[in-house]
This record gives C-alpha cells, sequence and structure tokens, in this order.
C-alpha cells in the first residue's frame, strides 16, 4: 500500500495536476455540450461527433499549428511577435512568384521564401535586442512593411499587381492536399512540428534558458545566458514558421495571396496562451499550446455547426481569450505574492 501510494503520489498526482490534463477535460467537456447541443438542433445525434468532424478540425488546425509553435516559444521567453501572418503571406507570394513567373523548382521556392522570411525575423530581433524596441511595437512595424513589400511580388508575379498569383505544381499540391496511409500529410508535419518543439521546449538546456529568460531575466543574466543570441534565435524561428504556414496555404489553394492568413493575426497567441503559455512569460509548453489550439478550433467548428451567427462566433472567441488572459494574471499575481513571503 505504501509503495502504491508513493506511485500516485509521484506519477498520477502530478499528472492529475498538470495544465494539460485541465486543458484535455476541458475540451472533452465542450465535446460533450456541442454533441448534445447539434443532436438537440439538428435532430441527429451524430451531427457534431463524426470523423470527417475531427478530420476537418485536425486539418483546420495545420496553419495555425506553425504561428503557434512560433508564437509560443516567443511568449514562453517573455516576447511577442505581431507580423508573424504578414511574413507567412509574405512566404506565399515568394513562393507562388518562383513557381510562376521565375520558373523555379519549388523546393527551391521554398528554401527561397524561408530564407527572405528569417531575414524578416532577425531583423525583428535587432528592433528588440540593439535598439530596445518592445518587442509588440517592433514586430507591429515590420508587419507593416512586409505588407508593402508583398506588392512588389504580387507585381513581379503578375506583370502587375494583383491581389492573388495563381500557380500550378504537383508537388506543392501534394504538400497542401495530400495523404499517407490516410491521414493528410500536412496533419503527419504537423504533429512532427509539435512533439519536436515540445521536446526542445521541455527536455534541452536551450528550453530551461527560454524558460529562464522569460520567467526571471535577472536570474538569467547572473547565469551567464546569451540573451540577444538566443531571443534572436527566436524571432527567427517566430518568422521562418510564419512562412511555414504561409507556404501550406499557398499549397492547399495553389495561390499566393496578399490577404493569406488575415484571420489568423492573432490566433497563435491565443492558442499559445489559451494552452497555458504565459503572456508574462516563464511557463507553459507545446503540449498545452496544441491542446489550446484544438479547443479554439473546434469551438469555432462546433459553433458554426449549431448555427451560431459567425459574428457572434468571433465575440465567443475574443470572449476565450479574455478569459485565458485574465486567468493568466491571476496565476501570475498568486505567484507573485507566493515569491513576496
Amino acid at each position: 500500500m505504501k509503495s502504491e501510494g508513493s506511485f500516485f503520489q509521484r506519477k498520477i498526482k502530478p499528472l492529475l495536476q498538470h495544465k494539460v490534463f485541465s486543458l484535455i477535460l476541458l475540451y472533452l467537456a465542450m465535446v460533450i455540450i456541442f454533441t448534445v447541443w447539434a443532436a438537440l438542433k439538428n435532430g441527429q445525434w451524430n451531427s457534431f461527433l463524426r470523423i470527417t468532424i475531427f478530420r476537418n478540425i485536425l486539418n483546420s488546425l495545420v496553419i495555425s499549428s506553425f504561428l503557434t509553435i512560433g508564437a509560443g516559444c516567443l511568449l514562453i521567453a517573455g516576447h511577442m511577435d505581431l507580423s508573424q501572418a504578414a511574413i507567412g503571406a509574405f512566404g506565399s507570394m515568394v513562393l507562388a512568384t518562383a513557381i510562376k513567373a521565375w520558373g523555379l523548382p519549388w523546393f527551391v521556392g521554398i528554401i527561397l521564401a524561408l530564407l527572405l522570411c528569417a531575414v524578416f525575423g532577425a531583423v525583428n530581433a535587432f528592433f528588440v535586442t540593439k535598439l530596445k524596441f518592445p518587442s509588440f511595437i517592433g514586430t507591429l512595424a515590420m508587419a507593416s512593411m512586409v505588407k508593402g513589400l508583398m506588392y512588389l511580388f504580387s507585381s513581379m508575379g503578375n506583370g502587375g499587381v494583383a491581389a492573388n498569383i495563381n500557380f500550378s505544381n504537383k508537388a506543392t499540391a501534394f504538400l497542401g492536399t495530400g495523404s499517407l496511409a490516410g491521414i493528410p500529410l500536412s496533419v503527419v508535419i504537423m504533429v512532427i512540428f509539435f512533439i519536436v518543439y515540445g521536446l526542445i521546449m521541455s527536455k534541452t538546456a536551450f528550453g530551461m534558458k527560454v524558460t529562464l529568460m522569460g520567467g526571471s531575466p535577472v536570474a538569467a543574466t547572473l547565469a551567464g545566458i546569451n540573451a540577444a543570441g538566443i531571443t534572436t534565435l527566436l524571432f527567427i524561428n517566430s518568422a521562418v514558421l510564419g512562412g511555414v504556414a504561409g507556404i501550406f496555404n499557398a499549397a492547399k489553394l495553389s495561390q499566393g495571396a496578399l490577404t493569406a492568413l488575415t484571420t489568423n493575426q492573432f490566433t497563435g497567441i491565443t492558442a499559445a496562451i489559451l494552452g497555458g503559455i504565459s503572456f508574462g512569460g516563464g511557463a507553459g509548453g507545446m503540449g498545452g499550446a496544441f491542446v489550446g489550439l484544438l479547443i479554439l478550433n473546434t469551438f469555432q467548428v462546433g459553433m458554426g455547426i449549431v448555427g451560431v451567427n459567425p459574428f457572434w462566433v468571433n465575440v465567443f472567441s475574443g470572449l476565450l481569450l479574455l478569459i485565458a488572459l485574465a486567468f493568466d494574471f491571476l496565476s501570475q499575481q498568486r505567484q507573485k505574492k507566493a515569491l513576496a513571503h
């Protein structure tokens, strides 16, 4: 009995107290609510609880997932990136222009797009680490500049400025819509990214440094952590993942668009905070970020199935973020009081 109690205290209790476990329970409660609501609304018990619905939810996660990972890593370090969506749209325009106007192989177009996105990330880092701009100001300015540069690629890709650049390529079409053993390739890649980044942030020295930077910048400095170097890597990573999101969007639609990812502007940050990554930095992980993204997208899909007006869906999504921020703020206040005593 003693060993069983010890096992419960060491293994089971920490699991039950983990933030991700609470999020999973919240998700299951949401699924039950939408299942009952949809059944009452449509007269069919499986209006919501269907394999096709959850496959569509997973598919809808893909583009936002890369934004969530990049935003989550930065938030843990105490920074944010408001230029991700614009950089992602830029990446989609570069890929489309490279294939359609320049006749480059698809993989060269992807490499070129990601390299240019990385440059924007490095400039963001320069604003923050060297010029000492608050991250939200520096990245907001970058978003504006990137949107201007998108028109340049739009004119090159179309022979004149246009909102979209349509292209045709079998490899990118497979990347965006193909499947492996019945599972969408994009979903497989998304899961791999979450696993790899989850392990990096929770099991490596680099991840521990990022968390310490966000939780206690003074302690990080005293520990000899190269905060400027790590911040630069995180901003480049965020921009590149924004580019990856844009590439998947372009691959799925066979189109680069000036307005690509517009609706995803704050999705990554919202999902990360909803998933337990602290807005103030120093807490959270990729597991919670994934569940937060799953909750957000399932909520939006579920509200559509039960017939709620899309405008109200946006309102309620904003309320979800507000609630998550409120809980995060209260948690930070409790931690400060605990440290004070």
